[in-house]
């Protein structure tokens, strides 16, 4: 067995193919003339020539059109538009703005004139201008090659429903915004990817039933290739529903996202750590029963740290795979360390039935590294014995490093959504940010709040809040200024809250 598993160091790197960053260029065959127009549709229904026709509340969308900066486009509740052309190469491009704010009630289409996966370009926003605005709520985008393809610009989606796409169904680059309560499904290849120092939030959105196709290792976020890209992904439910070559997450190299109470199952894995410098914070997320690909030696595991990179993972329910988490080529995952100050790296992961046949595999450690992973529950019973059980590691073979593992954590293992949170909805915006950000949460009962800014070695810049604060939504305000008031630099920092027994750990990035 143990030369079987050797091959994990040379088996991961098949993960993903380069995709491309820019959007396609605009045959466009209407260009508005960037007067600082705000652009109804029978507005332009009346100035674009016949690239767009149709009224009351039904258009076709027969070229392409750009609006051009300076320009916006408000497209109203309950309208539908079609693009016409079957070949893939009409679309909107968004130089300027989109205001396409649907209701509930009364939701947007954006459709193929076939329901042919690929049949429309999609939206492309390409606005690196101030005033730059691309806002979705209650919009549909189908049948598209790329629903949302950013380049440079800031995006907020809210409440859409993106589904059966040919390419990508979001694609950021250099680019970052909000995309929440977003349904991304039965899209045919990847379904979302980050590069080129992109720092989006993804939050309370559901992905399932993509890469239909199931011809190449896609994962459902993708993030990094180029630049520092540092996402926050929060909240989601990443469900792989039987699609053998779909992964949860990956991320390459400089990827230094936060990964916080998501759902990831079903999937042929469930995290990637792949390359030099891709150290997610990964937080009190669900990563369950990702072990539906055959290839039990390259896929199946919870979380694989494959190179030179160094995630942090704590708080974590981890179970249901052939390799709870493995470390390969270089990979140093911190899974629990109460030697140092740092406040987010103190274990309490769960793990359970995680292993190939008679084989328990909950932390398989295929480098010659020592591993820190102390303050984790390996099982029911609570033992050193049944935590040396659970891992794979020099004691197994003397030419692999020592996984430190002692003390146990002693909470119970039970399900980690059993008792409703106190502490929800928590989200930093803008971020990055500059000159302040605010720390958005929502108390599910009046509570003591304590609320700290970290720098990058755990050591206090800001006490934001210590004291009782009441049911609700809450917000806490940073400045960035240190306790003597002075700004502090640009970089990483961390917000810790601590309210009753629950506590959160985030990434803030300050730009100055």
């Amino acid at each position: 067995m143990n030369s079987c598993l050797k091959a994990l160091s040379a088996a991961l790197p098949f993960v993903f193919l380069t995709s491309a960053f820019f959007a396609s260029g605009a045959q466009a065959e209407y260009v508005t003339p960037g007067f600082g127009f705000n652009y109804s549709m029978d507005q332009l229904v009346a100035q674009s020539g016949g690239a767009v026709t149709g009224s009351e509340d039904s258009y076709q969308v027969n070229d392409s059109v750009v609006i051009s900066q300076g320009d916006r486009l408000d497209i109203a509740p309950g309208m539908t538009l079609m693009f016409m052309d079957t070949s893939g190469n009409i679309g909107l491009e968004i130089n300027g703005g989109l205001r396409a704010l649907g209701t509930e009630g009364n939701p947007i289409l954006l459709t193929g004139s076939t329901t042919t996966p690929g049949s429309w370009r999609g939206l492309d926003f390409t606005n690196t201008t101030v005033n730059s605005e691309f806002h979705l709520t209650h919009v549909e985008i189908a049948y598209a090659d790329i629903a949302v393809d950013v380049f440079g610009g800031d995006v907020l989606l809210e409440n859409c429903d993106i589904h059966h796409c040919l390419d990508k169904a979001v694609d950021i680059s250099s680019a970052n915004g909000v995309i929440t309560n977003c349904h991304l499904h039965h899209n045919q290849q990847r379904t979302v990817t980050m590069t080129l120092t992109s720092s989006p939030t993804f939050e309370n959105c559901v992905l399932d039933h993509n890469n239909l196709e199931n011809s190449s290792p896609y994962p459902y976020f993708n993030v990094g290739l180029q630049g520092v890209n540092s996402p926050t992904i929060r909240g989601c439910l990443i469900d792989g529903s039987g699609i053998e070559m779909s992964g949860g997450m990956a991320f390459w190299s400089s990827s230094n996202a936060l990964v916080e109470n998501n759902t990831i199952t079903g999937c042929g894995y469930g995290i990637l750590c792949y390359s030099t410098g891709a150290n997610p914070l990964i937080y009190n997320n669900r990563i369950t029963d990702n072990n539906i690909h055959p290839d039990t030696l390259n896929w199946g595991f919870g979380v694989a740290c494959n190179g030179n990179n160094a995630p942090i993972l704590a708080g974590n329910h981890i179970q249901g795979h052939g390799y709870g988490v493995a470390a390969i080529n270089g990979g140093h995952p911190n899974l629990g360390d109460l030697v140092n100050d740092f406040p987010g790296d103190d274990g309490l992961n769960i793990f359970h039935d995680n292993g190939l046949g008679d084989d328990i595999f909950a932390f398989y450690n295929n480098t010659p590294l020592a591993q820190m992973a102390q303050n984790n529950i390996w099982g029911s019973a609570g033992t050193l014995e049944e935590a040396e059980n659970n891992i794979f590691h020099q004691l197994d073979d003397p030419t692999l490093g020592l996984v430190t593992f002692d003390p146990l954590g002693t909470a119970a293992l039970a399900p980690v959504d059993q008792v409703p949170p106190v502490l929800t909805d928590v989200i930093a915006y803008p971020n990055p940010f500059n000159p302040q950000v605010e720390i958005k949460m929502n108390l599910g009962r009046e509570s003591h709040v304590s609320a700290v800014v970290l720098d990058i070695a755990g050591r206090l810049v800001q006490e934001l809040q210590t004291g009782m604060m009441s049911a609700g939504p809450q917000v806490l305000v940073w400045d960035g200024n240190d306790r003597r008031g002075k700004a502090s630099a640009s970089g990483v920092y961390f917000y810790r809250l601590v309210v009753e027994k629950e506590s959160r750990l985030g990434k803030l990035v300050l730009v100055r």
